[in-house]
């Protein structure tokens, strides 16, 4: 089960894969039934997704220009194969004639999957167009990976030596983790940023952090111009619109919302929209208070910064009261007995070498035995790209268990202390977990619908989202919180004040989030330019103006190299789905009852095996409501 952390001869692992992988494309399309068409493509496909799946993890955990340029070597051939088996029309006919064999229920939904991915990726091209498509695929891969790697290191080339006269309103922990032989070292990478934003009074100080930020690996950024995105942007952009239009589309929105639940690009507009309209006047409510707080004429850098400052305020305590009580540990441990009961699972961490001694192995077993494995990879590093994720190394398949990488940018221990996570990381853990026991729990055995495989873009975040909701529950605190110092759980005067905070300033949150989705869905739509689209959603969304350097759109990873272009929207979708059914188990029992475990049974297990809306309908009796997410948020309407 374990991955091979130390590939060799790359390239020439994945030729000779892609090689015989096409080969048996080629046999399973003269196949006449499920045994003979289906079960060799997906022997092939979990072979090479173990191989894709490692090499491209290493390159977003462990960079470096050595490996990147093979794994840039593999890109095309990766692309070329899976060109060549969507476009195969051979094998399109034999899975349309599956539709007349004998079939179960999840084969059949497969089949019917299987089918429409064919269409939506070129099968009825020819001539000149098909050719055409397969180049575009390959480019796309490509500059994906460019826009990756310019964005990492445009994260890094961005340092700052400082005193501790500059750091004015830090505490010993924010401290601690930027101490140096040479003084105080600031950078761009998430945890140090966020602490500058959020507790250095020097404002000039938080300017020039936050304008380094926003300006990342673009063209007015005071790092190199060479990794300036604003040129992959426009290409990413301008190949998506073209693929979409020789498939007959009128553009890649158009495209994307095919293999979606949703059903037009309309019908995402109108959802963003009326969330902006029910979600403005409170957020105008937020931001005038918080004017009236400050007594300046804020600017972006410092909405945190007062943000932290007015919440402490008003519900007496700051964010820093909180770290002490979360050191990691106690965080993994709680985080595990919440999982082990809401699912009758059990975790345990083994030994074993990895490919960083960071890196956690997690067993994950249940009363039949093992059911697969986790590589929790946790702190922020240089060589490791920004966010957090979740990604599979192999499906369940026959004998062989699931197994998911979990990657954070999280806080790591320093000078004799702990890691003490800030409440907002304990979220992201819960987030990730989420996905990762998606691609877990499944009880799928086909790698084409096998945990998160074959779901519906707009519902992969149900279960993430539907997790962090637990991490406000009191018993699953207490099980989270003990003093680093003390050992004492996190007060509950404390838990109150945080639950009270829980939506402090949530419809600019909303704005927010509402703001990159109709950027994403219209630029996908309109094929403008990135930022004349942005300035026009602004208009709707925006309560204050941005700043002239601000190029946060040249790292978004999200929609240029992460899998959510003109598909943003997933995370509110998918955020009324999970704020619908968490209430719908909170109101039947909550952690460990049969509410949770029809949740299970139902999304989990499932996978992408069945239709993902009617497996939700059956757990929950009925369609979801967007009121669950505004009440999850506490907007008043």
């Amino acid at each position: 089960m374990q991955p091979n952390f130390q590939p060799k001869d790359i390239v020439q692992t994945i030729k000779t894969l892609t090689r015989d992988g096409l080969k048996i494309a080629d046999n399973a399309s003269k196949g006449i039934d499920w045994h003979s068409v289906v079960e060799p493509l997906d022997q092939v496909e979990f072979e090479l997704g173990q191989h894709t799946s490692v090499n491209s993890h290493l390159n977003s955990v462990m960079f470096s220009e050595e490996f990147n340029a093979e794994y840039e070597k593999t890109l095309p051939l990766i692309t070329n194969f899976y060109t060549e088996i969507s476009t195969n029309k051979a094998l399109y006919q034999a899975y349309k004639n599956l539709k007349n064999t004998e079939l179960d229920a999840q084969q059949k939904h497969i089949v019917r999957d299987a089918v429409k991915g064919f269409e939506l990726s070129g099968v009825g091209l020819g001539g000149e167009s098909s050719a055409r498509f397969k180049v575009i695929k390959e480019k796309l891969s490509l500059l994906s990976n460019q826009f990756s790697k310019n964005s990492l290191k445009a994260t890094n080339e961005w340092k700052k030596l400082l005193s501790k006269d500059d750091l004015d309103g830090y505490g010993e922990d924010q401290l601690a983790k930027i101490k140096t032989d040479g003084g105080f070292e600031i950078n761009l990478q998430v945890p140090i940023y966020i602490d500058v934003m959020t507790y250095a009074n020097n404002r000039s100080l938080r300017e020039e952090i936050y304008k380094a930020y926003v300006s990342r690996a673009s063209e007015v950024g005071i790092t190199s111009k060479e990794f300036d995105n604003k040129s992959i942007m426009s290409e990413i952009l301008n190949l998506r619109s073209e693929m979409a239009k020789i498939l007959g589309f009128n553009n890649y929105t158009e495209l994307s919302v095919e293999s979606k639940m949703v059903e037009s690009s309309e019908q995402i507009i109108d959802f963003l929209e009326d969330l902006v309209k029910r979600s403005k006047p409170q957020a105008q409510k937020e931001l005038e208070e918080l004017k009236t707080f400050s007594g300046i004429e804020l600017m972006p850098w410092d909405l945190t910064y007062f943000s932290e400052k007015l919440k402490e305020q008003k519900f007496g305590f700051k964010k820093s009261d909180l770290t002490p009580y979360f050191p990691e540990e106690k965080v993994f441990s709680g985080l595990f007995l919440t999982i082990e009961k809401l699912y009758d699972i059990n975790i345990k961490e083994i030994k074993e070498s990895s490919y960083h001694a960071d890196v956690r192995v997690l067993e994950i077993s249940n009363k039949q035995g093992l059911v697969g494995r986790i590589y929790l990879d946790v702190y922020a590093r240089e060589d490791k790209r920004g966010g957090a994720w979740m990604s599979d190394y192999q499906p369940l398949m026959n004998e062989s268990k699931p197994v998911a990488f979990v990657v954070c940018n999280l806080n790591s221990p320093s000078q004799g202390k702990p890691a003490l996570f800030e409440f907002d990381e304990i979220v992201t853990l819960f987030h990730e977990f989420g996905h990762a026991l998606h691609h877990l729990l499944t009880k799928v055995k086909y790698p084409s619908a096998a945990g998160i495989a074959g779901v519906p873009w707009d519902g992969v975040e149900l279960p993430s989202q539907y997790m962090e909701f637990f991490c406000y529950e009191y018993d699953v605190v207490k099980q989270l919180s003990k003093h680093w110092e003390t050992e004492e759980p996190l007060p509950d005067d404390l838990y109150e004040k945080l639950i009270e905070s829980k939506n402090f300033q949530s419809a600019l949150g909303m704005l927010r989030q509402c703001e990159f989705a109709l950027w994403d869905v219209k630029t996908h739509i309109y094929n403008q330019g990135t930022y004349q689209v942005l300035n026009e959603v602004r208009k709707q969304t925006a309560l204050m103006p941005s700043v002239s350097e601000s190029r946060f759109l040249n790292t978004f990873g999200h929609i240029f190299s992460g899998g959510y272009a003109a598909g943003y929207f997933s995370y509110k979708w998918a955020e009324v789905l999970a704020a619908d059914a968490y209430y719908y188990v909170h109101e039947n029992g909550g952690i460990g009852s049969d509410a949770s475990r029809a949740f299970m049974h139902n999304i989990l297990e499932t996978g992408g095996g069945l239709d993902f809306m009617q497996q939700y309908v059956k757990f929950r009796g009925k369609k979801p409501s967007i009121e669950a997410l505004l009440k999850s948020n506490g907007i008043d309407n």
